[in-house]
């Protein structure tokens, strides 16, 4: 934690949600991480249940879109104000009419201009910042995209606090938060990641990941790393978890690619202490074709299999409905391919089906939200999948999560 102390300019960064999942965060951490390292700046991170704005700069980071009420309510009176982060890059003009300024893009190639320019010259600050790449101020200039070429040649959030005492609503305990990649090569229809990226992938190099990890358990005084990444296709993946087993760190991987899951990594990932894993087929086969997540049953029942080999203890399955084109018998084959992948699994299975919600920028863009459809649709799986305890969301949420965003 960076220690307070009295500077001549302060920012606060705003996460609008409450603290146990905010901790978890990467974006707030790197912008908390760039500006204390400043001279002459402080910055705190701000919860919904933690803390009170006080600076006169004050960010605010929206990943979900029901958080962007919240925000808009904690916003202050006085000051500049700024937000980013993927509901910013998806919904942005929406966004951008209640903030001075949004920034879109890699935050590490935006922040430092922003605050150099605050510096030089506040009373025209918001004319004067509309010139950075990334940084868009509503009405006034043009949107563009910040990008770092090489995300090795920034640095990266080493201090990551955690408060003294934590409960189980912190799902990953004191950690050290590790991103790999970033972006998505897949270009499943429905996902909006790739298009943050223009799918292109960007890795950290496996040298820069273990001074980093060396670093970060050395600061942080923790002996659990958790992976932050949308797929975890690290080229060199296999690698970094035998660092990290000869390290005798404590891994987490909240999502991972069942297909390109081999039973190697598998027996690493059980051997660094992980005894659940996560993975997201969304339906059947044929309308997993149809968005563009081009892979087989078989695959799957692969990935199952070696789960048993490496005597993997949880398997947490998210599937979705209310896809376009989803029909009665997709629903039905839906249902067979889990109730044929629970038999198969030797361990404990746990299930969460989403309704679809669709968003900006995806080839599903245009898509409604149909509330008579997924009823139907929900009332055939209560039918067919009575083994299993399935957890949902519930469905005016899910609406409102569609309706509140859109342009």
């Amino acid at each position: 934690m960076f220690p307070y102390r009295k500077t001549k300019y302060t920012l606060d960064i705003v996460f609008p949600n409450k603290m146990y999942g905010g901790v978890y965060s990467l974006g707030p951490l790197i912008i908390y991480n760039l500006v204390n390292q400043r001279k002459d700046w402080y910055c705190e991170r701000i919860f919904l249940d933690h803390g009170k704005i006080t600076a006169p700069l004050v960010g605010f980071s929206l990943q979900y879109e029901l958080d962007v009420a919240k925000a808009i309510a904690m916003k202050p009176k006085s000051g500049f104000t700024f937000a980013g982060g993927p509901v910013v890059e998806l919904h942005t003009q929406v966004v951008a009419q209640h903030f001075d300024f949004v920034i879109l893009g890699d935050i590490e190639a935006v922040l430092p201009s922003v605050l150099e320019l605050y510096e030089k010259d506040q009373n025209h600050f918001l004319r004067n910042i509309q010139k950075i790449k990334g940084v868009y101020v509503y009405g006034k200039n043009t949107l563009t995209r910040a990008e770092v070429k090489d995300i090795d040649s920034v640095s990266y959030p080493l201090v990551q606090p955690f408060p003294d005492s934590i409960d189980e609503d912190y799902v990953f305990g004191k950690c050290f938060i590790l991103e790999t990649e970033r972006g998505c090569p897949f270009k499943c229809h429905f996902c909006a990641i790739p298009q943050f990226y223009e799918g292109k992938m960007k890795f950290h190099s496996l040298d820069y990941l273990k001074k980093t990890i060396d670093e970060g358990l050395r600061i942080n005084n923790v002996q659990k790393v958790v992976i932050y990444s949308p797929s975890f296709v690290h080229p060199q993946r296999k690698e970094l978890l035998q660092y990290l087993l000869e390290k005798k760190v404590r891994v987490s991987l909240p999502s991972i690619k069942a297909e390109h899951m081999d039973l190697e990594t598998l027996k690493l990932i059980k051997a660094c202490g992980q005894k659940s894993l996560t993975i997201a087929p969304e339906c059947g086969e044929r309308l997993r074709f149809t968005i563009n997540k081009k892979v087989k049953d078989e695959q799957y029942f692969q990935f199952v299999e070696f789960c048993n080999q490496a005597q993997i203890e949880k398997l947490k399955i998210y599937m979705m409905i209310g896809l376009p084109g989803m029909t009665t018998e997709d629903i039905q084959e839906m249902s067979s391919f889990l109730i044929a992948m629970k038999k198969q699994f030797q361990g404990k299975m746990s299930l969460s089906i989403n309704y679809f919600v669709s968003k900006p920028g995806t080839v599903f863009a245009q898509e409604k939200f149909d509330k008579k459809k997924l009823k139907e649709q929900e009332k055939i799986l209560s039918k067919t999948l009575t083994s299993f305890k399935v957890k949902m969301p519930k469905l005016a949420t899910s609406y409102k999560e569609w309706v509140l965003l859109q342009d």
